[in-house]
């Protein structure tokens, strides 16, 4: 019991431990009134501490990327809203450590974040120098919000970001003939991620060049479909953000390079 304990501390922070702990106690005990609902009054506590903590990034910005939003709170017109995943801000411990794991030329890629909501992980991609950023979103809320959001960022810097916003399904989006950076932060599943990638290996078949994938979640079905695609895969070990509930796997695949004579893209785990 003691080692478990020790061991979730590790990979989920004290936050997520006492989360699960509270969760574990409220099924064991679910018929006692009393202990239900001081479990629940301690994950009220919890939730309030981590939407404290990850509102730092907006106090300092003056943006608006925090919180979590279910989809059936917001007006989206795709049928792929059922394959959807909700709106999570990423983690910008979490996405600093998988910036400092990619070892690509970032001036000569762009960067285009798949399911990219409120625009944090756009704010966040503009601090390395891609000679462009692109975020796709479908919800239109959320897509006004981050290009408001963008918007800021430009103001306050006094220059453009090189950071554009688009307002569409993503099986629908044209991924750029040119070096790029694909990250996803689990923003869909099932059929979705199956056409995205779909499209970003027809789009690798009709110019070959170098791709980079990021994918940070636990989707199995997801992870499966990534390395069904046999390009040279990685799994990132990253330090676990205490100030979330839950930490994800990190996988990282880099499109073939043996065509050109050249081994696969690799760079050693930190």
């Amino acid at each position: 019991m003691i080692l478990k304990f020790f061991n979730s501390l590790c990979i989920n922070g004290p936050l997520g431990t006492v989360w699960r702990i509270c969760t574990a106690v409220q099924n064991h005990f679910e018929r006692v009134a009393t202990c239900k609902g001081l479990c629940l009054s301690i994950q009220s506590v919890l939730s309030g501490i981590q939407i404290s903590l990850d509102s730092r990034f907006d106090k300092i910005h003056g943006t608006d990327t925090s919180g979590v939003i279910p989809l059936k709170d917001l007006e989206i017109k795709s049928d792929n809203i059922k394959e959807g995943i909700w709106y999570e801000p990423m983690s910008v411990k979490v996405f600093r450590q998988i910036m400092d794991n990619l070892t690509v030329d970032v001036d000569k890629y762009e960067f285009i974040d798949f399911g990219s909501g409120k625009g944090r992980v756009l704010l966040l991609a503009s601090e390395y120098g891609f000679r462009k950023i692109i975020g796709v979103e479908f919800a239109s809320e959320l897509h006004k919000i981050g290009t408001k959001n963008v918007t800021i960022l430009e103001r306050d810097a006094r220059k453009p970001s090189r950071i554009e916003t688009v307002c569409m399904d993503a099986t629908e989006f044209v991924i750029p003939d040119v070096p790029v950076v694909l990250f996803f932060y689990s923003p869909f599943k099932g059929q979705v991620m199956e056409r995205v990638l779909r499209n970003v290996l027809t789009s690798f078949a009709t110019h070959p060049r170098e791709i980079v994938l990021v994918f940070y979640g636990n989707n199995s079905v997801s992870i499966d479909l990534l390395k069904a695609t046999k390009w040279p895969c990685r799994e990132l070990a990253l330090h676990a953000d205490w100030s979330r509930f839950t930490n994800y796997q990190c996988f990282v695949l880099s499109s073939p390079r043996e065509c050109e004579g050249r081994p696969p893209l690799h760079a050693p785990v930190r």
